[in-house]
């Protein structure tokens, strides 16, 4: 569990610096690098850990991770 939440945490927020890069919100791509940072050092940690068990948690937690990104921004962008 704790893998799908690193990995959920990483790939959230890789894709949310992927849309403050395309809408130009440069201090907000400024500062995410530090916490995708952080959450893909927990990441691999973890799998190294694991190893082929994480598979599963890792895929759902990115796939949750870029949905609710691709979610939260557009919410973001209309207010």
């Amino acid at each position: 569990m704790t893998i799908l939440l690193a990995t959920f945490a990483l790939i959230f927020l890789r894709a949310m610096q992927q849309q403050h890069v395309i809408h130009g919100q440069f201090i907000a791509a400024a500062f995410t690098p530090y916490l995708i940072a952080c959450a893909e050092v927990t990441s691999v940690l973890l799998v190294v850990h694991k190893g082929w068990a994480s598979i599963p948690w890792v895929g759902t937690g990115g796939a949750l991770g870029v949905t609710l990104a691709m979610w939260t921004h557009r919410k973001w962008r209309a207010r």
